[in-house]
């Protein structure tokens, strides 16, 4: 079966579990404050090229989670683009805090400066929530990538407004591959964003990076608190201290990048133009007849039934021969 249905399907880079062997016997003290994180962060920190305080996450709700609600008050709330990734797949769970959501309804799954603009300019006074986190995921949750100018002015407008920028990087490993961008850009244009580990090839976990000094504040209690301070987070150190030591994050990557570069080329030749196709998420449209015939030899999810759209995604270990395969099946 040619395997399509995620970017975390697997147990993670095999380079991670040599590690694990090398330093098996070791005993380690817990809660993110031992060596092996620590030397995750320092390699982090080269790579953003500022200071920052980093803390290891469970996975990307959680970080979300955290990332969002820490500095807002009982009143203040975030606003996201109406298919983020905190609206629909996440149960609430902003919600649950006590805090609302406010979303624009976009085309392609991205927020723009005028939009946000507009929408701080016009709320209603104590009426209304008050507008505080604007959230942001890159790659989209629809596979389309931010440009570096379209996230500066996002973070321009959100300084002039004194609001929060977060930017999920759940996926900011393949926009990274897509448009050459750098941590660093991210660490630049933004007050805190996370650096995906689950979705590029870590065992688990994301790296939540925060910038501005008035989150860093007291952070820990907070990650304690909502219950994301593990005992054994050296793990998910471990993870980020293998993906970076040599530029393994990167070459993962840029191979699920790749291989979703040779699908749409693909697609485009067959006439099968991807609806949305700039990342490692491929969606097209389909019909049910021809969904059933694909599911034959091919794994992937059904991204919205009723109008039979598919959602293909590649990661470091698809191959050529699964990209063919797919290719085979649909013409």
């Amino acid at each position: 079966m040619n395997n399509f249905r995620n970017d975390y399907n697997d147990f993670g880079s095999r380079e991670i579990y040599d590690e694990i062997n090398n330093i098996f016997e070791e005993k380690i003290s817990g809660y993110g404050l031992d060596e092996i994180s620590n030397s995750a962060r320092e390699l982090i920190l080269k790579e953003i090229d500022r200071d920052a305080d980093i803390e290891f996450v469970s996975g990307g709700t959680a970080t979300n989670i955290l990332a969002t609600t820490f500095a807002l008050r009982p009143y203040e709330a975030v606003l996201s683009a109406s298919t983020g990734h905190i609206t629909h797949h996440e149960t609430g769970s902003i919600e649950a805090t006590g805090h609302k959501v406010v979303t624009i309804k976009t085309s392609d799954g991205k927020l723009r400066a005028r939009d946000i603009k507009d929408l701080v300019e016009n709320q209603a006074g104590e009426v209304d929530v008050k507008i505080k986190v604007v959230y942001i995921s890159q790659t989209t949750e629809v596979g389309t990538v931010y440009s570096l100018d379209e996230i500066r002015e996002i973070y321009e407008l959100c300084t002039e407004k004194d609001l929060y920028l977060y930017i999920d990087g759940a996926r900011i490993a393949h926009a990274m591959a897509a448009n050459n961008t750098k941590l660093s850009d991210y660490a630049k244009y933004s007050h805190i964003f996370s650096i995906g580990g689950t979705k590029n090839s870590a065992i688990f976990g994301e790296a939540l990076v925060i910038l501005d000094e008035n989150l860093k504040k007291d952070f820990r209690y907070y990650l304690k608190q909502r219950g994301a301070m593990m005992a054994k987070s050296f793990l998910i150190g471990l993870s980020f201290k293998v993906l970076f030591q040599d530029g393994l994050y990167y070459k993962n990557a840029k191979r699920a990048y790749e291989m979703s570069r040779l699908l749409v080329d693909g697609l485009k030749e067959i006439n099968r133009d991807p609806l949305f196709g700039e990342s490692n998420q491929i969606f097209i449209k389909s019909n049910p007849e021809e969904i059933e015939k694909l599911k034959k030899e091919n794994i992937f999810e059904i991204d919205n039934e009723k109008e039979s759209i598919i959602r293909l995604v590649t990661n470091y270990r698809t191959s050529e021969e699964d990209v063919r395969g797919f290719l085979k099946s649909i013409k």
